[in-house]
């Protein structure tokens, strides 16, 4: 017998056969607000790939509360490229496809399908538009036969079709000839989506906690904001706010007394030390503004470790004493032929498939620590002792 590439004949291509098990399943190993980077970077990349600045909102959608017909839902507004019909009904409706290249280290073209669509039966709706024309589409759950696709829209011709083409009244005021909106209507359509989740971290600053403290930093030229205070009136400019989001890189540098870079075998860390001032405890409303550790790939946080588990990685680094001021960020440096990526939740780095080497990173830097750290760790161990 013969292989296609020997003269035989074509191999039969694999499918997949019940892919709303499959969707759920990898939903399952999602986080629970992990929606929000897979949305967010989504609307990074098509800023990027318009080669200008641009804003990315995450926001209530004004227009559907304003109806008065629905509880808020949450949205994310940006000013990117933006799809046309045709384009959203081939991304979103096919689970590896993707506006971006895709790579094992770039964009899998499943995160925000897995991500959102799992929490969202109801719906995911994308409004985007190109060239002046809008079209919307509505990823969400058959509940009778337990799988995910597009809704099907009756047009005013009495055809169907999958996309349906939308008014400029409709149309955010960022977005001009191109942009696109994305709505999360909820398990169920009386969902308030825009209220704080269980698992969130912080009641009025959700969105701006989790995405400050997933991303390094946000690249040059994109603009991230997140809304604050949206159960206050609209009219009240200090407390119902868009507040822009930094990331943690520009946070810590603010706040820190000395910062620095230091190699080891295969990672590169990156330590701050925090002043001793209120924002320690004030600001970790919306970001994490105490001590803790991470790894760190493409300006993305992984593996964060804060409180108790925080403390006790950052003692095994050699941080005893003080480490309520101390964060360490382990940027992993792979040699030729090691692989280095994320899995397809994008929950955890895996270097040649394997978890970080933590425990080893941890040996080398308490055994040949910066200077200045020793010496801060020093400093505290005496205040303690005295």
């Amino acid at each position: 017998m013969n292989h296609a590439q020997d003269g035989g004949g074509n191999p039969l291509p694999m499918t997949v056969d019940n892919v709303g098990f499959l969707l759920d399943r990898l939903g399952q190993d999602c986080s629970p607000l992990q929606y929000l980077r897979e949305l967010t970077q989504n609307a990074i990349e098509a800023v990027l790939r318009t080669g200008k600045s641009g804003q990315i909102n995450w926001d209530v959608d004004w227009t559907s509360y304003d109806l008065g017909d629905t509880p808020m839902k949450v949205c994310i507004v940006d000013t990117g490229d933006g799809m046309t019909g045709d384009e959203m009904i081939k991304f979103i409706n096919q689970l590896s496809s993707s506006g971006s290249k895709q790579s094992f280290t770039g964009n899998y073209g499943v995160g925000a399908k897995i991500a959102a669509a799992t929490k969202n039966h109801a719906g995911v709706i994308y409004q985007s538009w190109k060239n002046g024309e809008g079209y919307m589409v509505q990823l969400e759950k058959n509940p009778a036969t337990g799988e995910y696709g597009l809704r099907q829209w009756e047009l005013e011709d009495g055809t169907f079709s999958h996309c349906f083409p939308l008014d400029d009244a409709v149309k955010p005021a960022e977005i001009g000839a191109h942009g696109t909106k994305v709505i999360l209507v909820g398990m169920k359509t009386s969902d308030n989506t825009m209220a704080t989740p269980p698992e969130a971290a912080s009641p009025s600053r959700w969105i701006s906690k989790y995405l400050n403290s997933r991303y390094f930093q946000f690249p040059s030229g994109v603009t991230v904001k997140a809304r604050e205070g949206w159960e206050n009136p609209r009219t009240d400019k200090d407390r119902n706010v868009l507040r822009t989001m930094t990331g943690q890189k520009p946070y810590l540098d603010q706040h820190a007394t000395a910062s620095g870079v230091h190699m080891l075998l295969g990672a590169k860390v990156h330590w701050w030390i925090l002043k001793d001032e209120p924002a320690i405890s004030s600001n970790s409303g919306f970001i994490d503004s105490a001590g803790h550790v991470a790894a760190l790939y493409q300006d993305e946080l992984y593996d964060r470790a804060t409180s108790r588990a925080g403390t006790a990685i950052l003692q095994r680094f050699g941080i005893l004493f003080g480490n309520r001021f101390v964060v360490l960020y382990v940027e992993p440096l792979p040699v030729k032929g090691e692989s280095l990526t994320t899995n397809t939740a994008r929950t955890t780095l895996l270097l040649n498939g394997q978890p970080l080497p933590w425990e080893d990173w941890a040996y080398e830097f308490s055994e040949n620590m910066p200077k200045r750290l020793a010496e801060f760790v020093r400093e505290r161990a005496e205040a303690v002792t005295e």
